[in-house]
């Protein structure tokens, strides 16, 4: 389609109506150039057109019709909307986004705030208007800019907005007992003070004493937050109103001549471009909350970690206890394949078993191996955030391999025993073995660890250990958000059906074990449901390889084909390199994802990462048992000591 040229442009504008998209035509006409390079294409348009609203022989009634426009109602939304979101919710605000970006508003053709979301602005463009020389801006300053009272206008329509979000309840209640003296409740006549006498100095101290008392009030919620638990909503709210006072005094600074306009223009322009971005809306908002999770999956990964000789042998010792508990596990697995039940019955039967199993670890104090990546991940990723070298760090990633050792050793070596045991036992009582030949040579035959699925399934598991380890992380993020404990000990219900001490024990079980208890109902979702709702619902055939879950599962196997005639050990052999491998790809994959994911929510240099890296190929290298056996007497390092 050939571009109108800027004669036919302006003369649209000379014979535009109401509604007309006149204006909106030329400044598409202005933004199709180019905003790069040492002149910019779009530069020259700019000329050209502050050149022909000069020379042009109906000059007065084209600049009066633009400057009509720029002085329409609407100028005060432009000025206090754009860039800025529109709703007071996070899941609100990122709905609003989706649609309109899939489905157009209808707006009137005059309103500028309007006009602006239709050039569908960029970075690129703020970059041209804070580049403008003074002289390309000067022959239209004065037509471009709104009436000096929508400055104003929209600072106090933005004041009101901040104090109603700022007032919401689950803000004060991060500072109870300031209901009737919060500094939002002073925003809007501060703002409108400054805005009536812009020249008072009292009314400017005003206005700035109001908005330092709510931007602190802002950094002690934040503080709180870091205490405790984090609500998105309310995280996006605190955002919301920090960018609404920056607007505020933006727009004061400016209407009073403080601020030179050109750059309010610049910002209203990017802040459009980077409000278009759903992107960015998820990334600065959970960025926080994903820094809880993260924190609370940390805190439970200190306990999987191998310091010294004493904690070896007591996560020896628990794992050995999970791995004759996942015996329990496969047969039920085992005894559930066998029924005749319906996709969705048999899917939530796994499920529920794998559930039941891993709950029962989580309170009888037992140790699953392939559970400890993601969680002790989260406290590496806490060490690395202090700048105190390396060495720290570095022990830090040898007691979590080493931890991972022995907890895998535990389980394997307990189940794999146990499970030839009933196997042995099964067939003395009944003088059959436990499983039929053809289930066993399948097990046996789909462990292989090249020519079958065993890799791709070993990595999906190791991505729901991962997801478990969320789980785990926003349960124990929104329980100190709500103060759940706290909660529970002083419920009167509570109390009436169980008692004061009942209560209190109710409140510590949930403090204790609610986060692990939430990862490990995921773990059995993921790792029973979701397969067969894949293969059963959808057709892509999807099983899982937990370590512990598969070595019982090899050893009931192998103790059902043994003195049997299906005998052979080459099935055996590689069922126990299989093993291996699982178990490496479970673990470096969870650890791997949490890793990762840990330190975006930190904000790590990659830098440190790389150094890290470095680190620890050096320490393998000089000392390869220190990152697999237990180590021999040492001092764990005190608190905050620097060991670089």
């Amino acid at each position: 389609m050939r571009e109108p040229s800027l004669d036919a442009l302006l003369g649209n504008l000379l014979r535009a109506t109401a509604g007309s998209n006149a204006l909106e035509d030329l400044l598409h006409w202005l933004k199709a150039a180019s905003p790069e390079g040492a002149l910019p294409l779009r530069t020259l348009r700019l000329r050209r057109l502050a050149a022909a609203l000069r020379d042009h022989p109906e000059s007065a009634e084209l600049n009066a019709r633009i400057g009509a426009a720029w002085r329409h109602a609407s100028a005060i939304r432009l000025l206090a909307e754009t860039g800025l979101p529109d709703r007071s919710t996070f899941i609100g605000e990122a709905l609003r986004k989706v649609v309109d970006g899939l489905v157009p508003r209808g707006e009137a053709a005059e309103d500028l705030y309007a006009i602006l979301v239709r050039l569908r602005l960029t970075e690129a463009d703020a970059d041209w208007v804070e580049g403008l020389a003074e002289d390309d801006i000067a022959p239209l300053r004065g037509l471009l800019l709104p009436e000096p009272a929508a400055w104003t206008q929209a600072a106090q329509l933005l004041a009101t907005r901040a104090a109603a979000v700022g007032l919401n309840r689950d803000l004060l209640d991060l500072d109870p007992g300031r209901d009737g003296d919060s500094p939002f409740l002073r925003l809007p006549d501060a703002a409108k003070a400054w805005s009536l006498a812009p020249d008072d100095a009292a009314a400017q101290n005003l206005w700035d004493e109001t908005r330092s008392a709510c931007r602190s009030t802002l950094h002690q919620a934040a503080e709180r937050l870091d205490e405790q638990g984090v609500s998105t909503d309310l995280v996006y709210r605190m955002e919301l109103i920090g960018a609404q006072l920056a607007r505020i005094d933006t727009l004061l600074h400016a209407a009073t001549d403080r601020e030179d306009k050109r750059v309010l223009a610049a910002r209203l322009v990017r802040d459009a471009a980077r409000h278009r971005s759903l992107r960015a809306h998820f990334g600065t908002t959970l960025k926080r909350l994903a820094r809880k999770v993260v924190e609370h999956t940390g805190e439970t990964g200190e306990h999987y970690i191998v310091r010294d000789r004493k904690e070896w042998n007591l996560i020896g010792w628990a794992a050995a206890g999970a791995g004759l508990l996942t015996v329990g596990t496969a047969l039920g697995k085992y005894a559930l394949a066998a029924l005749p039940l319906s996709p969705l019955i048999e899917g939530l039967g796994f499920a529920a078993n794998y559930a039941l199993s891993f709950i029962l670890m989580q309170f009888f104090g037992l140790v699953l191996a392939s559970k400890q990546p993601s969680m002790t991940a989260s406290a590496l990723a806490a060490g690395l955030e202090r700048e105190d070298g390396m060495d720290e760090e570095v022990e830090l990633v040898a007691a979590i391999t080493r931890s991972q050792t022995i907890a895998t050793l535990g389980n394997v070596l307990a189940t794999i025993p146990a499970s030839l045991l009933v196997c042995w036992v099964w067939w003395k009582l009944f003088g059959a073995p436990l499983l039929g030949a053809e289930t066993a040579h399948h097990g046996l035959q789909s462990l292989h660890p090249i020519f079958s699925w065993t890799i791709p399934y070993a990595i999906f598991t190791g991505v729901c250990l991962w997801l478990q380890s969320l789980a785990a992380g926003w349960a124990g993020n929104w329980s100190a958000y709500r103060r759940l404990p706290q909660a529970i000990a002083a419920s009167p219900r509570v109390r009436l059906a169980l008692g004061l001490k009942g209560a209190e024990k109710l409140a510590e079980g949930t403090r204790r074990h609610l986060s692990g208890v939430v990862g490990y109902i995921t773990l059995g979702l993921l790792l029973g449901f979701v397969p067969v709702v894949v293969s059963k619902f959808i057709g892509i055939h999807l099983e899982v390889r937990h370590v512990t879950l598969q070595a019982s599962s090899l050893a009931l196997d192998v103790g059902s084909l043994w003195h049997t005639a299906d005998w052979r050990w080459s099935e055996a052999l590689l069922g126990l390199s299989s093993i291996a491998v699982i178990g490496f790809f479970n673990f470096s994959v969870s650890f791997w994802l949490a890793l990762r994911t840990a330190m975006r929510a930190r904000d790590l240099d990659p830098k440190g990462r790389r150094e890290l890296r470095r680190c620890i190929l050096k320490a393998l290298n000089e000392q390869p048992g220190r990152f697999l056996w237990a180590p021999g007497r040492m001092e764990a390092p005190s608190p905050g000591s620097n060991h670089a």
